[in-house]
């Protein structure tokens, strides 16, 4: 179960797109691809073989809404919910800290 969730959490950051923090409905993205790297041609590493997609954002950017379908013989069986990654935070604090080091070279600049 933490390896779906684990798995879950990196879909949904991974397919974060500026269409998506605009708030844009439907979202409706489907996630198939699991890359090495966050570029385009990276390797990949895995092809996932259920259905996973990203419905929704909230509005402060840290909840999505996932759908996750899978059949396991004749049994169907689909997961709507919402998991909570902390993009949003996250950005902001790499952009404090970029924002501390800048003002820390200016500093050691200043004679």
């Amino acid at each position: 179960m933490k390896k779906w969730i684990a798995l879950i959490l990196l879909i949904s950051v991974v397919f974060v797109s500026k269409a998506a923090w605009a708030g844009q409905d439907p979202l409706d993205l489907e996630v198939k691809t699991l890359y090495s790297a966050p570029q385009e041609y990276s390797n990949e590493i895995y092809s996932i073989p259920i259905e996973v997609k990203l419905l929704d954002i909230s509005e402060d950017g840290n909840w999505y809404k996932v759908k996750i379908s899978f059949y396991l013989g004749p049994f169907g069986y689909t997961y709507v919910g919402w998991a909570n990654i902390p993009v949003a935070r996250i950005l902001a604090e790499r952009e404090q800290e970029r924002e501390a080091a800048e003002i820390a070279a200016l500093m050691e600049e200043t004679p």
